[in-house]
């Protein structure tokens, strides 16, 4: 027999009401009720409730579409339009946006029931995720926590409304280096953008360089003939490299969704678009839309060299593309013909999305001295300069003093957008490029505009055209900046903040932004900035920033101290919270301390590490950061062994990704001995003295052995707790960049010794 009952011990603020049992041999009969004939993402709404509500009560929920008299307790999905046909669900439901959901305790056939409506099916998958949170459920980027044990079904106090404070929550994730996402195969991206869902992200960002194999590409007869990944950069797995064992069966790091490197190019790009085609695919079965972001309509890969106006090499990594030189103007017809190309062909191949994102130039804008010429036409078009004079966008643009590269970098930054808004925006209102497409209404996101052009963009621009903003590199460098945000034309149009994570630059160390990020969404909600876009490469440091940008985009009220809190409680317990505070609280530091030195630091390029052989000792700084990292792993090591295997996990996490840092900087330390030491020798060499060349040149190949074995130790460390492919790229490339240099400069001081 079973009966309902307050549970005296539950009433609290949040009163519960408990439905128990007199025997523990039953489960509680539970009905989740949908519409009839509901949609796939209702559908998978309710199983999702279904399989959570069996984990966590003594419960055998059931998915049916009308209620029965069998069930004590009802859950009831639907939308504002498309709702089961109950008494429960009223004829006056709140008013809800697209993405807005109510939750609410209710009553339906005499039976205690929890509402759960959307404005869209999506938005009710995000009400079961909001509920289940509430019954204690934690979404971590690796998977789900649960409280321990079973419980008697219970149903919260609760009839509110929610609507997000950002509408767009965007995920960067293909990249283009091997410790970010581009090295996943579609059944790595599935659990992970799974985990975005329950997070209620619901954007990704999808494609990436015109090097890459995610876009074919026949130009003017011209057919590209040559992709790669990382910039043509290669990743050998072999049996020495710190880290083998997580790599199986692998002899090069890879995107396992790919024919392997060498494959001829037909089926390298055919399985790259297949590749993005089933990331988009499945992203929206979890009610997350894909933007494609192209890296420019001035670069083009290689291939198309021939036909490239007055073309010059763009110099970056492996010098890969080309971009037309300062004698081709932006209306040169063979040079829009092949830039509206590169647009039709995005759009073509990936019609089923919902943007196409380009920049308005590169880090080598080619157009910088057109300025003028493209001012006047944008002039001619919109009526810019009775908005803000060029003069004017020039003194702006001279007065950032506080801008990386100072007000002479600002300046040029400005000139080359000024051409290349015109260029693009030209492009995409063509009659000859979006209506000879398969998406003729096709949204264009424009990226990186140069902030003195902000007051001029909603004219330029086209209708429903979104803007994403980056202002720097990463947070802490924004908010000396944040005064930009109140400038852009939120009003008029769309724009989303991008907020880095992780940045390539410091790349392989752990870091982390939370309270950074945390200003910075106060100043977005001033600004009226309607979305944020991540930017990261690695992400497993990142569950507690996730966890903030998940919750802050829908409670004003959020803390990163509240976050922190009730995530290392739910997953580590209660008297795991004070230590891991404190770690967390050094961590932040570094990570700031890193913004501004570490630039650079550990960049994932071939001299990463020997770029730090110079004779010297540690630089203070960075021994300042290698503290740092100490004392968040003392920190850590305080955390009382938690009870629950995710717990354990998550301690453990944090141990060995900080013991890395610290084993990283040691072998910076040890390199720059043995680079001291090697220094020592020539100049006893040039001195004549062979005693005392040998005396040092022994002890550099001692400190370099060292070097090596430190890093290799270092590594292992955080192979022990490495998450997902990101982490395997970044031990990859760590093998290629740090410890395969390493070991090659120890044997030839090894040599040379022996001589």
């Amino acid at each position: 027999m079973q009966r309902l009952y307050i549970s005296p011990s539950r009433v609290t603020a949040t009163c519960l009401l408990t439905i128990s049992l007199t025997s523990t041999t039953l489960a509680t009969p539970i009905e989740i009720v949908t519409p009839k004939d509901p949609q796939p993402l209702m559908r998978f709404a309710a199983s999702e409730l279904q399989r959570d509500l069996a984990r966590l009560f003594t419960a055998s929920p059931t998915v049916v579409t009308s209620p029965t008299q069998a069930a004590e307790a009802l859950f009831l999905l639907g939308t504002t339009t498309h709702h089961p046909p109950t008494a429960a669900v009223p004829p006056d439901l709140p008013q809800l946006s697209d993405q807005g959901f109510l939750l609410r305790n209710t009553r339906c056939a005499n039976k205690p029931a929890i509402l759960i409506i959307g404005g869209s099916p999506t938005a009710t998958l995000w009400g079961v995720y909001e509920l289940l949170e509430r019954y204690g459920v934690r979404y971590l980027l690796s998977g789900d926590v649960y409280p321990p044990g079973k419980r008697d079904v219970h149903l919260p106090e609760i009839d509110r409304v929610f609507e997000p404070l950002f509408r767009a929550r965007w995920f960067k994730a293909m990249g283009d280096f091997a410790m970010g996402m581009e090295g996943w195969g579609i059944a790595d991206y599935r659990p992970f953008i799974d985990q975005l869902a329950k997070l209620k992200f619901n954007r990704i960002r999808i494609g990436s360089g015109p090097s890459q194999p995610f876009l074919d590409l026949q130009i003017k007869g011209i057919k590209r003939t040559s992709a790669v990944l990382w910039y043509g950069a290669r990743f050998p797995i072999t049996p020495d490299m710190p880290g083998r064992k997580l790599f199986g069966d692998e002899k090069e790091f890879w995107n396992p969704d790919l024919p392997p490197p060498g494959a001829p190019y037909d089926q390298l790009v055919a399985a790259g678009q297949r590749h993005c085609h089933e990331l988009i695919a499945y992203a929206r079965s979890r009610g997350i839309e894909s933007s494609y972001v192209g890296s420019s309509v001035t670069d083009f890969p290689k291939d198309f060299r021939s036909i490239v106006p007055d073309a010059q090499t763009v110099h970056q990594l492996g010098e890969l593309t080309v971009a037309p030189g300062p004698k081709a103007k932006p209306d040169d017809p063979a040079l829009n013909e092949i830039a509206a190309e590169i647009i039709k062909a995005v759009i073509n191949e990936y019609p089923e999305i919902a943007s196409y994102g380009f920049p308005v130039g590169t880090e080598w804008p080619s157009w910088i001295e057109l300025y003028e010429w493209a001012w006047k036409e944008l002039d001619k078009r919109y009526g810019i300069q009775a908005v803000m004079p060029l003069e004017e966008v020039l003194r702006r643009a001279n007065a950032r003093a506080d801008y990386p590269g100072g007000a002479a970098r600002a300046v040029m930054e400005v000139k080359g957008h000024i051409t290349g808004l015109y260029f693009l925006t030209r492009l995409w209102t063509s009659p000859d490029v979006l209506p000879k497409t398969k998406r003729p209404d096709a949204k264009l996101v424009v990226y990186e505009v140069a902030e003195e052009l902000y007051p001029v963009l909603s004219r330029i621009l086209p209708k429903n055209a979104e803007l994403v903003i980056v202002v720097d590199y990463n947070p802490t460098r924004v908010l000396r900046r944040r005064h930009v945000l109140s400038t852009v034309p939120t009003k008029d149009v769309f724009t989303n903040l991008v907020l880095t994570l992780q940045d390539d630059s410091v790349g392989v160390l752990p870091l982390l932004t939370t309270h950074a990020l945390h200003q910075l969404v106060g100043d977005m909600r001033k600004a009226g900035i309607g979305g944020f876009c991540t930017r990261q490469w690695m992400i497993s440091d990142h569950d507690a920033c996730m966890a903030y940008l998940s919750k802050a985009s829908w409670d004003p009220g959020t803390t990163p101290k509240a976050i922190y809190v009730d995530q290392i409680s739910a997953v580590c317990g209660q008297p795991a919270v004070e230590p891991m505070l404190e770690a967390f609280r050094e961590l932040e530091a570094v990570t700031t301390a890193l913004e501004d030195h570490g630039m650079g630091l550990c960049f994932p390029v071939p001299n990463m590490m020997t770029r730090q052989w110079s004779p010297g000792p540690l630089p203070k700084e960075l021994s300042e950061d290698r503290a740092g990292y100490k004392r968040a792993r003392a920190a850590v090591g305080k955390v009382p062994e938690p009870a629950t295997p995710e717990g354990k996990a998550y301690v453990r996490y944090w141990l060995r990704r900080l013991e890395f840092a610290v084993g990283y900087f040691n072998a910076i330390e040890t390199v720059k001995k043995a680079a001291t030491s090697e220094q020592a020798a020539k100049d006893a060499k040039a001195k004549g003295d062979s005693q005392a060349c040998r005396v040092h040149l022994t002890e550099a190949a001692k400190q370099a052995s060292l070097a090596q074995t430190t890093v290799s130790q270092a590594i292992e460390a955080f192979a022990a707790v490495a998450k997902n492919r990101a982490d395997l790229g970044a031990i990859a490339t760590m093998a290629e960049y740090v410890y395969r240099p390493l070991k090659q400069k120890a044997d030839e001081l090894r040599a040379e010794c022996a001589k």
